[in-house]
């Protein structure tokens, strides 16, 4: 029967040599939880989107007109249509655009490389991109598979070793699911798909980047959609609030990642 007046022991945790009381462990993890919130619903509130910036790449231009339908429709006009429009929604956003080009023009001149033309034009591509300072770049193109018309649909490329590319193309491929399949074209069985791709203005820009694949010039119906003005304002826009997503997510990350990890980070540095 004196098993049945033992007096209540006190509950612990140990870590290393570190005792600490499970009401003291259920508080203070009840104020972080509370902190994290808070800093989530600041950084979703204070992010001044005229700090932020973008460059934005319309592929091809000038004489390297990009894929095309065999019928005179040329990717670099759909690129730069689209590129274009998504310019206007940014800074209709207060955010600060930068462009690799605002016309039909290749940029093999801005390069101070020699070799081919479609060599220099890259390295002029990186030095734009670079040289803009922007946090984010998006590249746009169209897609070509001859021997596959019935190939469609939207693909949103990041670079293998780029985590934060991953992250800008789930962004920006969610907002187009969401805008274009199935608010404008209410075609629910597509998706977009993020594929990892070794891209050069991927793999050598200084910021996170996507590159943005908006449809099959060679397939029927993806041709007549990227011809579609409407179809052209629903991506853009999509793209933009893709953008836009990325960001907010970030900087929500950058508040509350480091101070949920500190109070116990501190206790086992000291072990």
């Amino acid at each position: 029967m004196r098993g049945l007046h033992r007096r209540p022991q006190a509950v612990v945790i140990y870590i290393g040599r570190y005792t600490i009381p499970l009401l003291f462990v259920s508080v203070l993890m009840g104020f972080l939880l509370i902190y994290k919130a808070s800093a989530v619903l600041m950084a979703v509130r204070s992010l001044d989107l005229s700090q932020k910036s973008v460059v934005i790449d319309p592929g091809h231009g000038g004489i390297d007109g990009g894929t095309h339908d065999g019928e005179g429709l040329l990717e670099k006009d759909l690129n730069l249509e689209v590129a274009l429009l998504l310019k206007a929604y940014l800074e209709s956003k207060s955010m600060r655009v930068a462009m690799t080009r605002e016309k039909d023009m290749s940029l093999e001149e801005y390069s101070d490389l020699g070799g081919s033309r479609y060599r220099r034009d890259l390295a002029a591509r990186r030095k734009l991109i670079n040289q803009s300072g922007a946090d984010v770049l998006v590249s746009i193109h169209v897609n070509s598979r001859p021997n596959r018309p019935d190939s469609r649909g939207v693909e949103v490329f990041y670079h293998p070793k780029a985590e934060e590319g991953m992250k800008l193309a789930a962004s920006l491929s969610q907002a187009i699911d969401r805008i274009v399949f199935r608010s404008f074209l209410e075609a629910d069985r597509l998706r977009v798909r993020i594929l990892p791709g070794n891209f050069f203005v991927l793999r050598e820009a200084a910021m996170p980047g996507s590159l943005v694949e908006m449809g099959f010039i060679t397939n029927p119906e993806d041709k007549k959609l990227l011809q579609d003005p409407d179809y052209q304002k629903a991506m853009a826009f999509a793209i933009g609030v893709g953008i836009i997503d990325y960001l907010r997510k970030s900087a929500i990350a950058g508040q509350t990642m480091g101070p949920l990890r500190r109070p116990f980070g501190k206790l086992l540095r000291n072990r």
